[in-house]
């Protein structure tokens, strides 16, 4: 995929990396530390019946896991100076589960003159396997 030059045209889409949901990295991002015992710890994202215990119907993935796809495609399109300039607002709007697939898009809706750089200006979200939205937002970077 090539990132963002100032040429780039409102409307231009992004598509990053299609990422399956591994039980394996659930465990490692929400089981607790791997010393303790009965790891991984029992929660919402690790633990069927636990998480029904709380209402849900299946386990949640932490959105912070996938926000990181997010992450990886804005610095894919806006390169180092993301570390720097980058700004997102997200807000999670469906549950993830072990097994979903993940694929995080951008559509630029401004670019904009910001002194010797452009701003860009993104609508960004994740959808699974099914095309279901499940984290939207918004992103702010310069080139």
């Amino acid at each position: 995929m090539m990132g963002l030059t100032p040429e780039t045209k409102v409307g231009a889409e992004f598509t990053g990396k299609r990422k399956t949901i591994s039980e394996t990295r659930v465990f490692a991002f929400s089981g607790g530390r791997f010393d303790a015992q009965g790891w991984p710890a029992k929660n919402i994202h690790t633990d069927l019946e636990f998480a029904r215990s709380c209402g849900l119907q299946t386990r949640s993935v932490s959105a912070t896991q996938y926000m990181g796809y997010l992450i990886e495609l804005m610095l894919d399109l806006f390169g180092k100076s993301w570390l720097s300039y980058g700004r997102m607002d997200l807000k999670f709007i469906a549950i993830v589960d072990v097994g979903d697939q993940l694929v995080s898009k951008a559509v630029v809706t401004s670019r904009e003159p910001e002194g010797s750089k452009t701003k860009f200006s993104l609508e960004i979200w994740c959808e699974d396997q099914r095309g279901n939205k499940v984290v939207v937002g918004t992103a702010i970077g310069l080139i």
